[in-house]
């Protein structure tokens, strides 16, 4: 089993380079990636699956700049393209190419195939000799299929039907004709013009009228066609030769024809005086002259050569079932053959396909447990389980609606379903074909790696949660290799602990100098109570001054959460608060005990602040913890309001301000009406940044963490320089 993948890749989809070995060595332990937004995260996601589809990765912006991707195992060994499958946060188009293999029932297919492999070869030789007549190199059964209106799959049912017909030599004299001059696509386009169908109408009535007043025909009982096809027939018999003759009546007379060449020229004569018939000749002329292509040309030589077939255009559907049945008369031996084998065989078939249906299938347990783990307004069936078990057929997906007001469920299109869905119920159906995937790939023993893209995007909790029970299934699987990328930074704080991540396997995306790195995640599961233990660390102890400000608040400790506001927001008693005195307020939220002793520190905090902010922009790595990221937002946002505060220079207006200072003090200095614009520019990117990282509580890291250090460090040189000048 695979124990590591290395993946090397430059100029990727916004890539420029990144280098990293994910490592499964662990008891196939899955990797979690948390990235940022704007971190390039589906850019790795979307270069795998490239390389899954065979197909190269390139730099869209820059495609002058060469693309490179590499994926290895431990041995060094490129991964098996198949066996990479990368699962994006949605896409509704989806659907598994191997779900059929779910379906199969090896005992029952092996029986299904010896009772339908007689068939299949019967039906093989018949479409082949159907190939000749027909002027068909391939896809028979899809024009049979065509012409009479059902499923390819319902072909041998459609011609079983036709056996009456075939019997009789219905339609014989459409044998000679060619299906694919008649019925090509391009014909049967320009016969649905509608000005085509009026003129075939007109030449279609008066052959009609011409036949009514024939020596010997009749519409509808005997033309000319079935008038050959007899005297075929009476000489393949030796008619003739046994000195028999035939009476032809016309009125109240007969003709006596003692000779079969006698009989043809009596059938000849009357065909031409029909087809010659002034009327007709120049009806025919003005369907001639609507043919002009060649393909068309073709089909115009065509009639000139069988003029009698212009009558039957009219109904084109029907035409084209009666020369088929014309072939099926010609080769009657390999038809009859293989309807006499289907007939045999459909009882067994029959039983076979009953006990198909009643077979518990690896399909039914998806769907069985999608039903029960995913909240949507619709259950999943199959209709035609039989012939999917047996791989007859593809397995057709039902979906049946709840009615709400305790009606029976109703059978919906999938058309009709995605217009009802909201984007979270189209993401579980998505899932659900996701599921018959990894189902199909664990039943043919594919190992996988397996990447997915904020696949849990959207939903609401259940479904998220649903997600991760199953994505813990798929853990257990040592032939499944996780790496799970998401830009969620609770869904991946609950996928951390509920698929038991920890170590080197939780990651963080960072960009360093144009590159991209995955880091090992320093962020405990409890950050608060590692920095308790470690409060004598400046950096920490920052950072600690808002969430112990919020338990303040929480225990309604007043006189703590105004002391501990002092140092988030710039107060009359800001700078004048000393380490000592935030110990006291520490001693007065936290328990005895629980938190280190920081008196050693010294000095007053806002000095501290100031000293750690301008220590962490020092730092050449963009990539800054979390405490870093919250005492630089504090230090950014008392150095705005500072600034705000000179600026505004109305004290006793700045005393009256109680909840959302930097927002007041903001909009106060843009109406003041002179203000700088530097300044207000540098002060506004404060208000966008800072607030709500400085409020944390246990569900609030994401804001903090997404923002960039880059942008951070940046923000406080700005800000401080407005101070400065």
């Amino acid at each position: 089993m695979t124990t590591t993948v290395s993946v090397n890749m430059k100029n990727c989809y916004g890539i420029d380079a990144l280098e990293h070995t994910f490592d499964f060595s662990n008891n196939n332990m899955p990797v979690l990636v948390y990235a940022p937004n704007g971190v390039m995260k589906t850019s790795l996601a979307k270069t795998m699956r490239q390389y899954a589809s065979n197909k190269e990765p390139e730099d869209i912006f820059f495609p002058e700049r060469k693309s490179e991707f590499s994926v290895v195992d431990e041995t060094g060994e490129a991964i098996d393209r198949e066996s990479v499958f990368v699962i994006d946060s949605v896409d509704e188009k989806y659907q598994s190419s191997r779900i059929s293999t779910l379906l199969a029932s090896e005992e029952l297919k092996a029986r299904y195939d010896e009772i339908f492999g007689s068939i299949a070869e019967k039906k093989e030789k018949l479409f082949k000799a159907l190939k000749k007549p027909s002027g068909l190199s391939k896809d028979i059964d899809a024009a049979i299929a065509g012409a009479f209106k059902v499923r390819k799959e319902d072909v041998l049912v459609a011609l079983a039907r036709l056996e009456r017909e075939v019997k009789e030599g219905a339609h014989s004299q459409f044998s000679g004709l060619k299906y694919k001059i008649l019925f090509s696509d391009k014909v049967l386009e320009f016969l649905q013009n509608s000005d085509v169908k009026t003129l075939i109408d007109d030449y279609t009535k008066i052959y009609e009228q011409i036949l009514d007043s024939s020596l010997y025909f009749k519409k509808g009982v005997f033309n000319h066609s079935n008038a050959e096809t007899i005297a075929k027939n009476l000489k393949s018999n030796g008619w003739f030769d046994g000195g028999h003759s035939v009476n032809l009546k016309h009125g109240d007379e007969r003709s006596e024809i003692s000779t079969e060449a006698e009989l043809i020229d009596a059938i000849e004569a009357e065909k031409q005086k029909i087809l010659t018939d002034p009327k007709l000749a120049e009806m025919f002329q003005k369907v001639d002259s609507t043919l002009t292509t060649a393909e068309l040309r073709s089909f115009r030589d065509y009639l000139i050569e069988n003029p009698f077939v212009v009558a039957e255009l009219s109904d084109i559907d029907a035409f084209k079932q009666r020369v088929w049945i014309s072939y099926l008369v010609e080769n009657g031996s390999e038809y009859f053959d293989l309807i006499e084998e289907y007939d045999s065989s459909k009882e067994k078939i029959k039983e076979i396909i009953g006990k198909a249906e009643k077979e518990q299938t690896r399909w039914e347990s998806v769907i069985s447990q999608f039903n029960d783990r995913f909240s949507v307004p619709f259950t999943v069936k199959v209709e035609n389980k039989g012939d999917a078990v047996l791989n007859v057929s593809a397995p057709q997906i039902t979906f049946y609606v709840e009615d709400r007001d305790n009606g029976a469920p109703r059978k919906t299109d999938r058309n009709v379903l995605d217009r009802g869905l909201s984007n979270g119920e189209k993401r579980a159906l998505y899932i659900l074909n996701i599921i018959f995937e990894v189902e199909a790939r664990r039943k043919a023993g594919i190992e996988t790696l397996v990447v997915l893209d904020d696949i849990a995007d959207s939903f609401d909790y259940k479904n998220k949660y649903a997600i991760i029970e199953y994505l813990n299934d798929m853990r257990a699987e040592e032939r499944f290799h996780l790496v799970i990328l998401t830009h969620n930074y609770d869904f991946y704080r609950t996928v951390r602990g509920r698929l038991r991540i920890y170590g080197d396997n939780k990651l963080l995306c960072n960009r360093l100098n144009g590159a991209l790195q995955l880091i090992p995640d320093s962020i405990s599961d409890n950050p608060f109570e590692n920095w308790k233990n470690n409060l004598e660390t400046p950096v920490v102890l920052v950072a600690s001054i808002p969430f112990v400000r919020n338990l303040a608040e929480y225990v309604g400790n007043e006189a703590a959460f105004q002391t501990l506001t002092s140092l988030l927001h710039v107060k009359e008693q800001t700078q004048a608060l000393t380490v000592q005195d935030l110990l006291t307020v520490y001693q007065s939220v936290l328990a005895e005990g629980s938190f280190t002793d920081f008196s050693g520190i010294g000095g007053n905090v806002f000095d501290l602040v100031m000293t750690v902010c301008g220590q962490i922009c020092e730092l050449d790595d963009d990539n800054l913890t979390l405490e870093q990221k919250i005492a630089l937002s504090v230090g950014i946002r008392l150095v705005a309001e500072q600034v705000l505060i000179d600026e505004i220079n109305e004290p006793d207006y700045v005393a009256t301000i109680g909840k959302h200072q930097t927002g007041k003090l903001i909009r106060r200095y843009e109406r003041s009406g002179d203000c700088d614009e530097k300044v207000l520019r540098a002060v506004k990117r404060v208000a966008l940044m800072t607030p709500e990282n400085i409020h944390l509580n246990s569900f609030m890291f994401e804001p903090i963490l997404d923002m960039s250090g880059h942008h951070l460090k940046a923000l406080f040189a700005d800000i401080k320089a407005c101070a400065e000048a």
